[in-house]
């Protein structure tokens, strides 16, 4: 999906970032007049799924592969939606034009308000990626203790998410790894991990995590690649065998991790190098920088 018809970006009025436009199933509404009800299933229930999707030089990336994920996110949500994603595009298209803006991160939230049907919302944020230092020398994590519920549903149950990112800014790092019960390392508060050991990709068990976009396209072209890759258990105690690790997410692309607590793993290793150029030049490619 694509927009080349813009030539001005849309002021920002500095609210958390978010532009000023919204739509609300397929309506545009103010910024201001986007609230919901404190008593609605979304907020006493936590019903309600969502994505982020990257608008890129005017290019829409993964669209395909978001859409279908929040379908089913919808589906594992039980929420009853009449979304479909021709729609869903169309609306991502629209909130694009009235924003007149190239860059930004779009968010599609679907909301249990107690309607028949699910309600819908888009909004978009500035696209603010990691700086090129973090790209060159890698980012600081730390690990944390807890799990999300269903972590194959892009719920808005994000509590231990968010707890673990206020631990991290505490510690003055990039993000913090969650943890869960048996030791295992899953992924972080918005992205997934990998790790490299003896030169094969180490990536959770597909069954413990959200699929990220990305994460999927890395593995994709760590393949053809011939980058050795397995689906395997990150244990805390095997932390110390790992050479290199990165994070992946829409906003990240492949971001290498320097330091896992006190663990100093160094400047990013050959393989994170590696994917870090390929998925940069496939993403580049897409949005027609390549």
């Amino acid at each position: 999906m694509a927009l080349h018809q813009f030539s001005h970006l849309t002021p920002l009025d500095n609210f958390m970032d978010v532009y000023k436009h919204v739509l609300h199933n397929g309506k545009l509404i103010t910024r201001e007049n986007a609230t919901i009800p404190i008593f609605s299933p979304a907020m006493t229930g936590v019903f309600g799924v969502y994505e982020s999707i990257l608008l890129r030089n005017g290019h829409y990336v993964a669209a395909a592969e978001h859409a279908h994920r929040l379908l089913q996110s919808i589906k594992g949500a039980q929420l009853s939606t009449d979304l479909t994603i021709d729609r869903l595009f169309g609306w991502l298209l629209l909130l694009a034009s009235v924003q007149k803006t190239f860059h930004a991160v779009v968010r599609v939230l679907v909301l249990d308000l107690g309607n028949r049907y699910a309600d819908v919302y888009l909004y978009s944020k500035r696209y603010k990626p990691p700086s090129v230092s973090a790209y060159k020398n890698g980012v600081p994590v730390i690990l944390y203790r807890g799990e999300r519920a269903m972590p194959q549903i892009k719920s808005l149950n994000t509590l231990v998410p968010g707890l673990a990112r206020k631990a991290a800014k505490a510690a003055g790092v990039h993000d913090a790894l969650l943890v869960n019960r048996l030791g295992q390392i899953t992924e972080g508060t918005t992205c997934n991990v990998f790790a490299v050991q003896d030169g094969v990709l180490l990536a959770p068990p597909a069954e413990d995590v959200l699929a990220g976009t990305v994460m999927e396209q890395v593995l994709r072209l760590a393949r053809e690649m011939g980058i050795p890759t397995r689906r395997q258990v990150l244990a805390v105690d095997a932390v110390l065998q790992w050479q290199e690790a990165f994070l992946t997410s829409t906003q990240r692309g492949v971001l290498p991790i320097k330091r896992i607590d006190d663990l100093k793993l160094g400047p990013p290793g050959s393989i994170t190098r590696q994917l870090h150029q390929a998925y940069r030049h496939w993403e580049d490619a897409l949005v027609g920088l390549g």
